[in-house]
């Protein structure tokens, strides 16, 4: 009788394992303390670092064209799209080792060109007062193209200063998603989550906001006054960025 129940505890616990696992698609060998409710935050968090290095990877093709030709800001913006892609894929590893459901879906340039300027018309910073450009070599690298309201002659354009603005937008976007994230992870009393945010991605989170920050307003400097000096600082700009990743 001893052994019957044994074997009916041992049946019921397996047909429970198997339809849990069935029905949320988590390994749950590995699942400990590891809510669907993360995961799916963990999920949006992974197309944000991806989208992120989509555009920076659209940004530097933009500046590898012969009409426009800054090698520094190609290279800055190549070596952004990797290290945002590199974050993208320890999210998810970090899924995987916790038992969880990575899934993926389309990439859309012109939505997220979209986002990133409605993040930047909502962000309480300060710092995009008076700006009147923004989102302009985001809306010409994507497919169709978007107007901005931006000069249609792109001699015009402070391309390095307003892609600079556009990743400041982004980074402290992400930013400001990771925080979500880690306050979430809290009150989900997931405190390894909490670890691995801390010191895996925000703190390059600030040092990011602070770097591209320091490039916009240097670039800003240049386009002081009437501006006439622009393309001059811009080109020593890019000189330095060169130097600088070499």
């Amino acid at each position: 009788m001893e052994s019957t129940a044994i074997k009916i505890f041992v049946f019921a616990f397996w047909a429970n394992f198997a339809s849990s696992t069935q029905q949320n698609d988590f390994v749950a060998t590995v699942q400990q303390n590891y809510k669907p409710e993360i995961d799916d935050l963990l999920k949006e968090q992974i197309r944000r670092e991806l989208t992120a290095s989509y555009i920076y990877q659209a940004y530097a093709s933009y500046f590898q064209r012969a009409d426009v030709s800054l090698p520094g800001l190609q290279k800055f913006f190549a070596d952004a799209s990797l290290e945002e892609r590199d974050h993208a894929q320890k999210l998810i590893d970090y899924v995987n080792k916790r038992g969880g459901h990575a899934q993926f879906d389309t990439l859309d340039l012109k939505m997220t060109c979209d986002v990133v300027w409605e993040a930047s018309k909502r962000d309480g910073s300060g710092l995009y007062d008076g700006v009147e450009k923004r989102m302009c070599v985001c809306g010409f690298v994507a497919t169709g193209q978007i107007n901005y309201d931006c000069p249609t002659d792109r001699a015009e354009w402070k391309e390095g200063l307003m892609a600079f603005e556009d990743a400041l937008v982004i980074e402290r976007y992400v930013n400001a998603k990771l925080l979500e994230l880690h306050a979430q992870a809290d009150n989900a009393s997931d405190p390894h989550l909490g670890h691995i945010l801390e010191h895996d991605f925000l703190d390059e989170q600030v040092h990011a906001i602070y770097e591209v920050g320091q490039h916009v307003f240097t670039l800003r400097k240049f386009a002081s006054g009437n501006g006439r000096n622009y393309k001059l600082g811009e080109y020593i700009f890019d000189e330095h960025l060169q130097k600088k990743s070499g």
